[in-house]
């Protein structure tokens, strides 16, 4: 990992309380754990597919293995600027169908959370599709919002975006909201690259506003996951991101395969894991 991208994570495990997560990791194939899990939790992005719908060798083999065996699927992203609707098409297109019912997104986790703390309007930092989340919980988007409010789904690609984001969140009671805390993200036959959790802690360091965190590694997103299977089941979450897929699912109580080369550099593996103190369950061997 980046050094700052290791900040991002270690500050993250502090706000959720994460205790060390130490496994004596096994190198499983998918079918061992079609064999030992009845329910099954993916990431999305990095796992099944990168930008402009790449669909990683092995992913639709992968869906299509565990979904014959019949067992709940869910997918739980951190997707947050693009809608259910949408993505529900593109994974039709990309021939590894979820139903609305199987996709759990940390967007959706903004609704009932800004009708609890009744903010009406807010600063948006994301792509137009995640405003969707937005305006689902009730907030009018302003670019001076009477609350001081921030949300941050994406990076901002125009350059004023931070600095007007700054602006209000040096203001007296502001709050930042993060609805994707991913940090870095996988691209295809091009280095990674710093996201929306990247931005959005910058800004945390800039003005220190008081900050709110949706989706992976925070547990609430894998506790709406947990109570959308029709039981309690012993479940197995698969992604490609050592803090936020790995490290909070064990932390919701849930075992964890890890896809390594995507998201995790293979090379620095020993080393991250390491530093956050976090030993997957399993190593998924090559699909």
């Amino acid at each position: 990992m980046e050094s700052f991208e290791r900040e991002i994570y270690a500050h993250y495990f502090e706000v959720g309380k994460f205790k060390p997560m130490q496994n004596e990791t096994k190198s499983v194939s998918l079918d061992f754990l079609i064999e030992n899990y009845e329910a099954f939790f993916f990431d999305a992005f990095g796992t099944f597919y990168c930008q402009n719908e790449y669909l990683y060798p092995g992913a639709v083999e992968m869906y299509n293995k565990v979904r014959s065996s019949g067992k709940p699927m869910r997918l739980v992203t951190n997707a947050a600027s693009t809608s259910i609707p949408r993505m529900i098409e593109s994974l039709a297109r990309m021939q590894i169908p979820f139903e609305a019912s199987e996709i759990l997104s940390s967007g959706d986790l903004f609704a009932p959370f800004a009708q609890k703390m009744g903010i009406r309007e807010a600063f948006y930092i994301g792509r137009p599709n995640g405003a969707h989340f937005v305006e689902k919980g009730g907030v009018r988007i302003s670019e001076n919002p009477s609350e001081n409010t921030v949300i941050v789904s994406a990076t901002g690609k125009e350059e004023h975006l931070f600095e007007d984001a700054l602006k209000i969140l040096r203001r007296p009671g502001a709050k930042m909201i993060v609805l994707n805390p991913d940090a870095w993200a996988p691209r295809i036959n091009t280095p990674r690259e710093g996201v929306s959790g990247c931005y959005a802690h910058r800004l945390y360091l800039e003005a220190h506003p008081e900050t709110f965190y949706f989706g992976k590694p925070f547990k609430s997103l894998f506790d709406k996951a947990i109570a959308s299977l029709p039981r309690k089941m012993k479940t197995v979450m698969i992604g490609d991101t050592l803090a936020t897929d790995i490290g909070g699912a064990m932390n919701a109580g849930i075992d964890a395969a890890l896809i390594i080369g995507r998201n995790q550099p293979a090379s620095e593996l020993s080393a991250d894991e390491k530093f956050l103190k976090i030993r997957p369950t399993y190593y998924l061997d090559k699909l």
